[in-house]
């Protein structure tokens, strides 16, 4: 079983709604080259419109359900009209990976009769968790992820559960398709669920091979060596690729210069992060936040 998908992991699921309302978008929803670190259900009511990612194209139209995974990259249109619900939200593992970027699944599924009563119930419950505007490429709009998840302490208890019960609904079709996904994380997943946890814990701090080798009681070479031959990638190697993951997050999400989110993903020299990032990224750290706000 794929470990993403294990009762174990599906319990501890952390899931967050970040916006939830209905819309009826025209030729202005026109957008290029967006990136947003939460994922995205449309479902359609009436109208069409048409999405692009992963090489392909994708049309939304009435009576079906579309989920975009977070991290994808993708171009978006609406030729006319497009009359729709869109909810937006974080599916996290106690590893700190979304659950939604582990798994191959399909991207489409007929929408159930229910599922219509399923948002406005959502919308319902969180009546205010409008997006602030919806130009992806506007400050407010990539700042609202991080302000509504450092305010959900404010949110009844009771009204969180209700809507993270029928989150689960909306999904559950989809993981229904997930697929086994080759990528490091799912691999790191599968063999060292408790290494993960640990860099999750201590991004922010300096971590040294013996650290994540004492996590799973192993010789630092030995485990080294292991992990290369289970994941793919040196355990040094992965815990680089997890900062700069979580600093495309803080990029893209908060105010922060380029120094402090070095400083939060635990690399304090401002200098061998920004060198870290273009290596893994293919562009500076204020190349990348300025490439997603253009």
């Amino acid at each position: 079983m794929n470990a993403a998908l294990n009762q174990e992991s599906l319990h501890a699921l952390d899931m967050r709604i970040l916006a939830v309302q209905r819309t009826v978008a025209g030729r202005w929803w026109n957008f290029r080259n967006v990136i947003s670190p939460f994922s995205r259900l449309w479902l359609v009511l009436e109208g069409h419109a048409v999405v692009r990612h992963h090489q392909r194209e994708f049309r939304l139209q009435p009576g079906r359900l579309y989920l975009l995974p977070p991290f994808t990259v993708h171009d978006c249109f609406c030729p006319r009209r497009l009359d729709h619900y869109h909810l937006h939200f974080v599916s996290r593992l106690p590893t700190g990976n979304d659950l939604l970027s582990l798994l191959d699944i399909d991207f489409q599924i007929p929408a159930a009769p229910a599922m219509l009563e399923q948002f406005q119930r959502i919308e319902a419950l969180y009546p205010d968790r409008k997006l602030p505007c919806f130009d992806p490429a506007q400050e407010e709009y990539r700042r609202y992820p991080l302000a509504v998840e450092q305010a959900a302490h404010e949110v009844p208890a009771v009204d969180s559960f209700e809507a993270s019960g029928i989150l689960t609904l909306l999904l559950a079709p989809f993981l229904r398709t997930a697929r086994s996904h080759e990528g490091v994380h799912a691999r790191a997943t599968r063999q060292f669920l408790a290494v993960q946890e640990y860099i999750h814990s201590h991004m922010s701090e300096t971590i040294l091979l013996g650290d994540l080798a004492r996590v799973v009681k192993l010789h630092p070479t030995y485990f080294s060596d292991r992990f290369k031959e289970l994941v793919g990638v040196r355990p040094l190697e992965y815990l680089m690729q997890r900062r700069m993951e979580r600093a495309q997050y803080l990029l893209l999400t908060s105010r922060e210069p380029v120094k402090q989110v070095a400083g939060a993903v635990g690399i304090p020299d401002a200098a061998y992060f920004a060198r870290a990032f273009t290596r893994y990224c293919g562009c500076s750290p204020s190349e990348y936040r300025a490439s997603h706000l253009a």
